[in-house]
């Protein structure tokens, strides 16, 4: 059919080692499989969400969008036909196996990896904040105990960097709440990031189904950036805030006691900063994300062996 011949001629001339589809759901997906499949090259379906079942929580646009026929029909072919799936969670990967996924499945250790930019450094809390993308619903759990926090702390700003509008109830503060747009190319959201030298960043997640199969992202990018965490407990923040490398709340009730106890012990908080910069350079670093990365290229192109053996 027309418009098949220039995806096909694209792949051939770019003549991949592997192909890589990254949280895609768009057109042209089994004609992309199928010119990889003629090379010989790889496909790997790299997915960090349950992007079958994308709730209407997160907004009605992007409900809407990521439930469109044709995006199901591309992510289902992804999971029927890729050489090897790349799961971001471990709960992720039981998820679409009790979806009934049957292809090779892999998932590493990290998601997410950064280098400290910002060293922990004690210093008066000035700027609290949360970064995020459609997770309006997520905030919405903690405002409460956030506008007692800053009713009573009014030297500290309220950071929003993301997409998420400034919720009704926190406008009454007028200059002190602030939302950052989302700043394009990773390494240069990073240092628009670390620029905004927040001491505190939270992380709070509704205990919904969806957000169970996330990773901890956040917690990651405000280590890196110098910020403390405080995040919610029980969901994917547990293991990297134990040992004193975060604050975890149950439900939406202690974030303000959270926020209170770190402002008033800014040694306290710098201390916490501290052993979650040295977690962050042991056990999330782009090297070691690197070598994971390259074991599920390397992985994939087992898989592809196997599967052109088995069907001659």
């Amino acid at each position: 059919p027309a418009g098949q011949r220039p995806i096909d001629t694209l792949v051939a001339e770019f003549d991949p080692d592997l192909i890589v589809f990254c949280r895609y759901s768009g057109p042209y997906t089994d004609v992309i499989v199928n010119a990889a499949r003629a090379m010989g090259r790889p496909v790997i379906f790299h997915i960090d969400d349950d992007l079958l079942n994308v709730p209407r929580a997160l907004g009605v646009k992007k409900f809407v969008r990521h439930n469109l026929p044709p995006r199901k029909r591309a992510l289902r072919y992804l999971l029927s036909n890729a050489d090897l799936i790349y799961v971001s969670t471990a709960p992720l990967a039981a998820r679409l196996e009790n979806l009934g996924v049957t292809q090779p499945m892999v998932r590493g250790a990290l998601v997410c990896a950064a280098d400290v930019i910002a060293p922990a450094e004690a210093r008066p809390v000035k700027t609290i904040g949360y970064m995020g993308f459609d997770h309006a619903h997520d905030l919405k759990m903690v405002l409460p105990d956030l506008i007692a926090f800053l009713d009573e702390h009014e030297e500290v700003a309220f950071e929003l960097f993301g997409s998420i509008p400034v919720p009704s109830a926190l406008k009454r503060f007028g200059p002190r709440v602030r939302r950052l747009k989302p700043v394009r190319g990773y390494d240069a959201f990073m240092q628009a990031f670390a620029a905004r030298r927040w001491e505190i960043g939270i992380c709070p997640l509704q205990p919904t189904a969806f957000n169970r199969l996330k990773a901890n992202n956040k917690w990651v990018e405000y280590t890196a950036v110098g910020a403390a965490v405080i995040a919610s407990r029980g969901m994917v923040y547990d293991t990297c805030c134990a040992e004193g490398c975060g604050v975890l709340i149950d439900g939406a009730e202690g974030w303000r006691d959270a926020l209170q106890h770190l402002t008033r012990n800014p040694d306290e908080r710098a201390h916490m900063v501290a052993r979650a910069q040295r977690r962050l350079e042991q056990d999330y670093t782009p090297a070691r994300l690197r070598h994971q990365v390259l074991d599920v290229f390397n992985e994939a192109a087992a898989q592809a062996r196997t599967a052109q053996w088995t069907s001659h």
